[in-house]
Order: structure tokens, then sequence, then C-alpha cells
């Protein structure tokens, strides 16, 4: 199955799992054109910088791509300066957030084939539950 994995700050990671952070905020978004194998709801899987592991998963069920900053700022946590800036004046992709899981086990890169973490992130194939 294709997933994602997504590179994230631990202050990030830790405002999804409290149920603050609704958009994560990027500068593209995954497109089917381009992965006709791509099925929406997304599982994206999060790498926390410094810990060196994934440490869990949300569903994506979607994305808005904008160039209306205001709007981002209260569902993605991301003060209004810093999404100005990030965006370059150009639009940003904000990725729904749902069911956030935080992994009892967290997985190294290793296992995915990774021998380090995406800059933002990329495609990645992991197993297919109901294939198990």
């Amino acid at each position: 199955m294709l997933a994602v994995l997504m590179s994230m700050k631990p202050e990030w990671w830790e405002k999804i799992l409290a149920g603050d952070k609704l958009l994560e905020i990027r500068k593209t978004h995954p497109q089917s054109k381009n992965h006709e194998d791509l099925e929406w709801p997304l599982t994206v899987l999060v790498y926390v910088s410094g810990t060196g592991a994934v440490q869990g998963q949300f569903l994506c069920p979607g994305y808005m791509e904008t160039n209306f900053i205001p709007y981002l700022e209260k569902l993605s946590c991301v003060p209004l300066a810093d999404l100005k800036e990030y965006s370059g004046g150009k639009c940003l992709s904000g990725w729904m957030i749902r069911s956030p899981e935080k992994f009892d086990t967290p997985s190294l890169l290793a296992e995915f084939g990774l021998d380090r973490p995406p800059m933002s992130w990329q495609y990645i194939e992991i197993p297919d539950v109901a294939e198990e």
C-alpha cells in the first residue's frame, strides 16, 4: 500500500496527538496523477526529528491548497508570520489530520528500507493490513 513518511518536529507531533493541530502545512501534497495507486484517506507515518524513529501515524482524508494564509493559522497552530515567511507568497497545502496514533514501539527507518528521514515527506510502500 502506498503511504507517506513525513518528518516533523516533536512539538508539532505533540500538538497533533493532543488534538490541537488539525492541519499539517507543507508546500506540496500527494497527487494521484503521479501515483495511480494512491488511495485516500492516505496513511501518513510520522518521523519525529531527534528521535531517530517513526513515532506514529495519522490518516489524511485530503488537503486544501490556498494562498489565504490567515485561514491556516488556527487550524495548524503555526503563527501567521511564520506561515507568510514559509509560503514566500505562494500557495500552501494544509494536510488534514484525522485519527492520530502514537505507536507503543517506535519503528526505525531501516524497517521501511530507509537510511535517512525525508526533508519534508516522501512516498513509501507499507504492507496492507488486509494482506497480512
